[in-house]
Protein backbone atom coordinates (compact mmCIF):
# COMPACT_ATOMS: atom_id res chain seq x y z
CA UNK A 1 0.00 0.00 0.00
CA UNK A 2 1.39 3.36 -0.99
CA UNK A 3 0.89 5.89 1.77
CA UNK A 4 2.37 9.29 2.37
CA UNK A 5 5.70 9.33 4.19
CA UNK A 6 5.54 10.48 7.80
CA UNK A 7 8.21 12.90 9.09
CA UNK A 8 10.88 11.25 11.17
CA UNK A 9 11.05 12.30 14.79
CA UNK A 10 14.20 14.39 15.06
CA UNK A 11 15.75 16.76 17.48
CA UNK A 12 16.58 20.13 16.09
CA UNK A 13 15.23 23.51 15.32
CA UNK A 14 11.51 24.02 15.62
CA UNK A 15 11.48 25.47 12.14
CA UNK A 16 12.80 22.25 10.60
CA UNK A 17 10.15 20.25 12.41
CA UNK A 18 7.47 22.61 11.12
CA UNK A 19 8.80 22.30 7.57
CA UNK A 20 8.78 18.51 7.71
CA UNK A 21 5.26 18.51 9.15
CA UNK A 22 4.04 20.77 6.33
CA UNK A 23 5.64 18.55 3.68
CA UNK A 24 4.11 15.41 5.13
CA UNK A 25 0.65 17.02 5.23
CA UNK A 26 0.99 18.15 1.63
CA UNK A 27 2.13 14.71 0.42
CA UNK A 28 -0.65 12.99 2.28
CA UNK A 29 -3.31 15.09 0.60
CA UNK A 30 -1.96 14.46 -2.92
CA UNK A 31 -0.97 10.80 -2.79
CA UNK A 32 -3.28 8.21 -4.30
CA UNK A 33 -3.52 5.30 -1.93
CA UNK A 34 -3.04 2.19 -4.04
CA UNK A 35 -2.94 -1.30 -2.64
CA UNK A 36 -1.24 -3.68 -5.03
CA UNK A 37 -2.53 -7.21 -5.44
CA UNK A 38 -0.85 -10.20 -7.00
CA UNK A 39 -1.85 -13.87 -7.29
CA UNK A 40 -1.23 -15.79 -4.10
CA UNK A 41 1.57 -18.35 -4.27
CA UNK A 42 -0.55 -20.64 -2.10
CA UNK A 43 -3.83 -20.04 -3.90
CA UNK A 44 -4.59 -23.80 -3.99
CA UNK A 45 -5.02 -23.83 -0.20
CA UNK A 46 -6.05 -20.20 0.22
CA UNK A 47 -9.68 -19.39 1.09
CA UNK A 48 -9.79 -17.31 -2.09
CA UNK A 49 -9.51 -20.47 -4.19
CA UNK A 50 -13.18 -21.24 -3.50
CA UNK A 51 -14.07 -18.03 -5.36
CA UNK A 52 -13.54 -20.10 -8.51
CA UNK A 53 -16.08 -22.78 -7.60
CA UNK A 54 -19.44 -23.26 -9.32
CA UNK A 55 -21.08 -20.52 -7.23
CA UNK A 56 -18.05 -18.18 -7.35
CA UNK A 57 -17.42 -18.58 -3.63
CA UNK A 58 -20.91 -17.52 -2.57
CA UNK A 59 -23.36 -19.90 -0.96
CA UNK A 60 -25.66 -19.51 -3.94
CA UNK A 61 -26.07 -17.68 -7.24
CA UNK A 62 -29.67 -16.57 -7.68
CA UNK A 63 -31.12 -15.21 -10.91
CA UNK A 64 -33.97 -12.70 -10.80
CA UNK A 65 -36.36 -13.74 -13.57
CA UNK A 66 -40.02 -13.40 -14.51
CA UNK A 67 -39.94 -16.79 -16.25
CA UNK A 68 -38.45 -18.74 -19.19
CA UNK A 69 -37.43 -16.56 -22.14
CA UNK A 70 -34.46 -15.68 -24.35
CA UNK A 71 -32.96 -14.18 -21.21
CA UNK A 72 -32.95 -17.37 -19.17
CA UNK A 73 -32.00 -19.62 -22.11
CA UNK A 74 -28.93 -17.51 -22.83
CA UNK A 75 -28.16 -17.28 -19.13
CA UNK A 76 -28.13 -21.05 -18.67
CA UNK A 77 -26.12 -21.58 -21.86
CA UNK A 78 -23.46 -19.24 -20.47
CA UNK A 79 -23.63 -20.99 -17.09
CA UNK A 80 -23.13 -24.41 -18.69
CA UNK A 81 -20.17 -23.16 -20.72
CA UNK A 82 -18.40 -21.69 -17.71
CA UNK A 83 -19.45 -24.32 -15.18
CA UNK A 84 -21.60 -22.11 -12.96
CA UNK A 85 -24.50 -23.34 -10.86
CA UNK A 86 -27.38 -20.85 -11.00
CA UNK A 87 -30.75 -21.23 -9.32
CA UNK A 88 -33.77 -19.30 -10.60
CA UNK A 89 -36.28 -19.08 -7.74
CA UNK A 90 -39.92 -18.79 -8.81
CA UNK A 91 -40.85 -15.13 -8.73
CA UNK A 92 -44.04 -14.52 -6.72
CA UNK A 93 -46.76 -12.47 -8.40
CA UNK A 94 -46.92 -8.79 -7.54
CA UNK A 95 -50.42 -7.36 -7.13
CA UNK A 96 -51.00 -4.27 -9.33
CA UNK A 97 -52.42 -2.33 -6.35
CA UNK A 98 -49.21 -2.96 -4.41
CA UNK A 99 -47.19 -1.53 -7.31
CA UNK A 100 -49.39 1.57 -7.38
CA UNK A 101 -49.01 2.10 -3.64
CA UNK A 102 -45.27 1.50 -3.83
CA UNK A 103 -44.96 4.33 -6.37
CA UNK A 104 -46.37 6.82 -3.87
CA UNK A 105 -44.85 5.68 -0.55
CA UNK A 106 -42.93 8.31 1.36
CA UNK A 107 -43.16 11.99 2.19
CA UNK A 108 -45.50 14.07 0.06
CA UNK A 109 -42.78 16.61 -0.65
CA UNK A 110 -40.52 13.97 -2.16
CA UNK A 111 -40.14 14.75 -5.85
CA UNK A 112 -38.24 11.66 -6.95
CA UNK A 113 -40.38 8.52 -7.07
CA UNK A 114 -40.09 5.27 -9.01
CA UNK A 115 -42.04 4.86 -12.23
CA UNK A 116 -44.53 2.02 -12.53
CA UNK A 117 -41.99 -0.19 -14.31
CA UNK A 118 -39.20 0.69 -11.87
CA UNK A 119 -41.56 -0.12 -8.98
CA UNK A 120 -42.23 -3.60 -10.37
CA UNK A 121 -38.50 -4.22 -10.73
CA UNK A 122 -37.82 -2.83 -7.23
CA UNK A 123 -40.41 -5.12 -5.63
CA UNK A 124 -38.96 -8.09 -7.53
CA UNK A 125 -35.49 -7.31 -6.17
CA UNK A 126 -36.90 -7.07 -2.65
CA UNK A 127 -38.58 -10.46 -3.10
CA UNK A 128 -35.34 -12.17 -4.06
CA UNK A 129 -33.46 -10.46 -1.22
CA UNK A 130 -36.15 -11.73 1.15
CA UNK A 131 -35.59 -15.18 -0.32
CA UNK A 132 -31.93 -15.07 0.76
CA UNK A 133 -33.09 -14.36 4.31
CA UNK A 134 -35.75 -17.07 4.30
CA UNK A 135 -33.23 -19.57 2.93
CA UNK A 136 -30.76 -18.51 5.65
CA UNK A 137 -27.99 -17.94 3.11
CA UNK A 138 -24.65 -16.75 4.43
CA UNK A 139 -23.89 -15.03 1.11
CA UNK A 140 -25.70 -14.86 -2.22
CA UNK A 141 -24.85 -13.44 -5.62
CA UNK A 142 -28.00 -11.97 -7.18
CA UNK A 143 -27.96 -11.54 -10.96
CA UNK A 144 -30.56 -10.29 -13.41
CA UNK A 145 -31.52 -12.88 -16.01
CA UNK A 146 -30.16 -10.98 -19.01
CA UNK A 147 -26.68 -10.64 -17.51
CA UNK A 148 -23.48 -11.80 -19.22
CA UNK A 149 -19.92 -12.41 -18.07
CA UNK A 150 -16.49 -13.33 -19.37
CA UNK A 151 -15.58 -16.93 -20.14
CA UNK A 152 -12.80 -16.52 -17.54
CA UNK A 153 -15.17 -15.46 -14.76
CA UNK A 154 -14.04 -18.16 -12.34
CA UNK A 155 -10.38 -17.13 -12.44
CA UNK A 156 -11.41 -13.47 -12.38
CA UNK A 157 -13.20 -13.97 -9.08
CA UNK A 158 -10.10 -15.37 -7.37
CA UNK A 159 -8.29 -12.08 -7.99
CA UNK A 160 -11.35 -10.13 -6.85
CA UNK A 161 -11.55 -12.17 -3.63
CA UNK A 162 -7.85 -11.51 -2.95
CA UNK A 163 -8.40 -7.82 -3.55
CA UNK A 164 -11.47 -7.56 -1.31
CA UNK A 165 -9.57 -9.28 1.50
CA UNK A 166 -6.62 -6.96 0.94
CA UNK A 167 -8.79 -3.85 0.94
CA UNK A 168 -10.60 -4.85 4.14
CA UNK A 169 -7.49 -6.16 5.96
CA UNK A 170 -9.08 -9.57 6.36
CA UNK A 171 -7.25 -11.96 8.66
CA UNK A 172 -5.53 -14.78 6.76
CA UNK A 173 -7.33 -17.30 9.00
CA UNK A 174 -10.79 -16.08 7.89
CA UNK A 175 -12.23 -18.95 5.78
CA UNK A 176 -14.79 -16.86 3.82
CA UNK A 177 -13.23 -16.23 0.38
CA UNK A 178 -14.18 -12.53 0.32
CA UNK A 179 -13.89 -12.01 4.07
CA UNK A 180 -16.82 -10.65 6.03
CA UNK A 181 -16.24 -6.89 6.15
CA UNK A 182 -18.86 -6.02 3.51
CA UNK A 183 -22.61 -5.92 2.98
CA UNK A 184 -22.74 -5.50 -0.81
CA UNK A 185 -20.15 -6.63 -3.35
CA UNK A 186 -21.11 -4.85 -6.58
CA UNK A 187 -19.53 -6.82 -9.44
CA UNK A 188 -22.05 -6.04 -12.21
CA UNK A 189 -23.02 -2.44 -12.96
CA UNK A 190 -23.17 0.09 -15.81
CA UNK A 191 -20.60 2.49 -14.40
CA UNK A 192 -18.83 3.66 -11.27
CA UNK A 193 -17.04 6.85 -10.18
CA UNK A 194 -13.33 6.83 -9.28
CA UNK A 195 -10.72 9.38 -8.28
CA UNK A 196 -7.15 9.19 -7.04
CA UNK A 197 -8.04 9.90 -3.42
CA UNK A 198 -9.97 6.61 -3.12
CA UNK A 199 -8.11 3.76 -1.43
CA UNK A 200 -7.97 1.13 -4.15
CA UNK A 201 -6.69 -2.35 -4.80
CA UNK A 202 -5.34 -2.30 -8.34
CA UNK A 203 -3.94 -5.17 -10.37
CA UNK A 204 -3.16 -6.06 -13.96
CA UNK A 205 -5.85 -8.12 -15.63
CA UNK A 206 -5.59 -9.09 -19.31
CA UNK A 207 -9.32 -9.98 -19.23
CA UNK A 208 -10.32 -6.41 -18.29
CA UNK A 209 -12.05 -4.37 -20.98
CA UNK A 210 -9.51 -1.98 -22.56
CA UNK A 211 -10.16 1.75 -22.32
CA UNK A 212 -10.86 2.14 -26.04
CA UNK A 213 -13.66 -0.43 -25.88
CA UNK A 214 -15.31 0.64 -22.63
CA UNK A 215 -18.84 2.00 -23.09
CA UNK A 216 -20.90 4.04 -20.67
CA UNK A 217 -21.17 7.21 -18.61
CA UNK A 218 -18.12 6.25 -16.50
CA UNK A 219 -15.67 6.09 -19.44
CA UNK A 220 -13.99 9.32 -18.26
CA UNK A 221 -13.20 7.74 -14.89
CA UNK A 222 -11.94 4.56 -16.54
CA UNK A 223 -9.21 6.60 -18.22
CA UNK A 224 -7.95 7.66 -14.79
CA UNK A 225 -7.07 4.03 -14.10
CA UNK A 226 -4.23 2.18 -15.84
CA UNK A 227 -5.37 0.39 -18.98
CA UNK A 228 -6.11 -3.35 -18.70
CA UNK A 229 -6.22 -3.19 -14.91
CA UNK A 230 -8.97 -4.08 -12.47
CA UNK A 231 -9.78 -1.87 -9.47
CA UNK A 232 -11.53 -2.87 -6.24
CA UNK A 233 -12.57 -0.17 -3.77
CA UNK A 234 -15.31 0.99 -1.44
CA UNK A 235 -18.25 1.99 -3.61
CA UNK A 236 -18.56 5.61 -4.64
CA UNK A 237 -21.39 5.84 -7.19
CA UNK A 238 -22.27 2.48 -8.81
CA UNK A 239 -25.37 2.37 -11.01
CA UNK A 240 -27.41 -0.61 -12.34
CA UNK A 241 -28.02 -3.78 -10.37
CA UNK A 242 -26.89 -6.34 -12.96
CA UNK A 243 -25.01 -8.41 -10.37
CA UNK A 244 -24.46 -7.81 -6.67
CA UNK A 245 -23.56 -10.11 -3.82
CA UNK A 246 -25.09 -9.74 -0.37
CA UNK A 247 -23.79 -10.96 2.94
CA UNK A 248 -26.20 -12.24 5.58
CA UNK A 249 -26.21 -8.84 7.31
CA UNK A 250 -26.31 -7.07 3.95
CA UNK A 251 -29.59 -8.73 2.98
CA UNK A 252 -31.27 -7.61 6.17
CA UNK A 253 -29.94 -4.08 5.83
CA UNK A 254 -31.20 -3.82 2.25
CA UNK A 255 -34.72 -4.77 3.32
CA UNK A 256 -34.68 -2.24 6.16
CA UNK A 257 -33.19 0.59 4.09
CA UNK A 258 -34.81 0.00 0.68
CA UNK A 259 -38.04 -1.76 1.60
CA UNK A 260 -40.29 1.29 1.20
CA UNK A 261 -39.17 2.83 -2.09
CA UNK A 262 -38.57 6.59 -1.57
CA UNK A 263 -36.29 6.94 -4.59
CA UNK A 264 -36.24 6.63 -8.35
CA UNK A 265 -35.08 3.00 -8.64
CA UNK A 266 -33.77 0.07 -6.61
CA UNK A 267 -30.18 0.41 -7.84
CA UNK A 268 -30.07 4.16 -7.27
CA UNK A 269 -31.47 3.78 -3.77
CA UNK A 270 -28.90 1.10 -2.94
CA UNK A 271 -26.16 3.33 -4.36
CA UNK A 272 -27.31 6.17 -2.08
CA UNK A 273 -27.16 3.84 0.91
CA UNK A 274 -23.62 2.91 -0.11
CA UNK A 275 -22.65 6.57 -0.47
CA UNK A 276 -24.01 7.34 2.99
CA UNK A 277 -22.13 4.33 4.39
CA UNK A 278 -25.37 2.84 5.67
CA UNK A 279 -24.28 -0.17 3.63
CA UNK A 280 -20.67 -1.35 3.46
CA UNK A 281 -20.28 -1.66 -0.31
CA UNK A 282 -17.34 -2.64 -2.51
CA UNK A 283 -17.22 -2.11 -6.28
CA UNK A 284 -15.26 -3.89 -8.99
CA UNK A 285 -14.16 -1.71 -11.94
CA UNK A 286 -14.42 -2.45 -14.76
CA UNK A 287 -17.37 -4.66 -13.95
CA UNK A 288 -17.16 -8.43 -14.52
CA UNK A 289 -20.86 -8.82 -15.32
CA UNK A 290 -22.98 -6.69 -17.64
CA UNK A 291 -26.32 -6.76 -19.44
CA UNK A 292 -26.55 -8.57 -22.78
CA UNK A 293 -28.44 -6.68 -25.49
CA UNK A 294 -30.29 -8.43 -28.35
CA UNK A 295 -29.58 -7.00 -31.79
CA UNK A 296 -30.91 -3.43 -31.67
CA UNK A 297 -32.63 -3.78 -35.04
CA UNK A 298 -35.42 -5.72 -33.32
CA UNK A 299 -36.19 -3.05 -30.73
CA UNK A 300 -36.31 -5.41 -27.76
CA UNK A 301 -37.48 -3.54 -24.67
CA UNK A 302 -36.42 -3.98 -21.06
CA UNK A 303 -38.93 -5.25 -18.51
CA UNK A 304 -38.92 -1.78 -16.91
CA UNK A 305 -39.80 -0.15 -20.24
CA UNK A 306 -42.63 -2.60 -20.79
CA UNK A 307 -43.83 -1.97 -17.24
CA UNK A 308 -43.90 1.73 -18.05
CA UNK A 309 -46.32 1.09 -20.90
CA UNK A 310 -44.00 0.91 -23.90
CA UNK A 311 -44.91 -1.46 -26.70
CA UNK A 312 -44.07 -5.06 -25.94
CA UNK A 313 -40.99 -6.60 -27.54
CA UNK A 314 -41.27 -8.87 -30.59
CA UNK A 315 -41.65 -12.58 -29.94
CA UNK A 316 -38.44 -14.37 -28.92
CA UNK A 317 -38.43 -16.52 -32.04
CA UNK A 318 -38.04 -13.40 -34.19
CA UNK A 319 -34.67 -12.32 -32.77
CA UNK A 320 -33.30 -14.93 -30.37
CA UNK A 321 -31.23 -16.65 -33.08
CA UNK A 322 -29.46 -13.42 -34.04
CA UNK A 323 -26.37 -12.48 -32.02
CA UNK A 324 -26.56 -9.29 -30.02
CA UNK A 325 -23.81 -7.68 -27.96
CA UNK A 326 -22.52 -7.14 -24.43
CA UNK A 327 -20.78 -3.97 -23.30
CA UNK A 328 -17.48 -4.05 -21.40
CA UNK A 329 -17.11 -7.86 -21.33
CA UNK A 330 -14.14 -8.95 -23.41
CA UNK A 331 -15.08 -12.60 -24.09
CA UNK A 332 -18.83 -12.97 -23.66
CA UNK A 333 -19.92 -16.31 -22.20
CA UNK A 334 -23.39 -15.97 -23.77
CA UNK A 335 -22.11 -15.32 -27.26
CA UNK A 336 -19.40 -17.97 -26.93
CA UNK A 337 -21.98 -20.53 -25.82
CA UNK A 338 -24.65 -19.67 -28.41
CA UNK A 339 -22.61 -18.58 -31.45
CA UNK A 340 -18.98 -19.37 -30.70
CA UNK A 341 -18.03 -15.70 -31.17
CA UNK A 342 -17.08 -12.56 -29.29
CA UNK A 343 -19.75 -9.86 -29.12
CA UNK A 344 -18.09 -6.95 -27.35
CA UNK A 345 -20.06 -3.80 -28.14
CA UNK A 346 -17.68 -0.97 -29.10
Amino acid sequence: MMVAARPYLIFGAAGLLLLLWHISRSDRSQTTRILTSSPSETSIVSPTHSASNTTLGFQSILALSAGPSWRTRGLMAAANLTGLSIYIPPQPPIHPDLVTVFETIGREDTQIRPTHGASIAWLAHLDIVKYTIQANLDTALIIEDDVDWDVSIRSQMIRIAESVRNLTDTNTLEPAPYGRAWDVLWIGHCGEFWEKSIETVLYKDPTACPHRSYVGWAKTYMYLLPNRHRAVYRSAHPVCSFAYALSRNGSRKVIRLLGAAQGEAFDVSMMRACEARHLKCISVVPEVMHQYFPDQRFGVKSMVDIGNGQQASPKDVEFEHVMGSTENILESARCSALWGKRCLKE
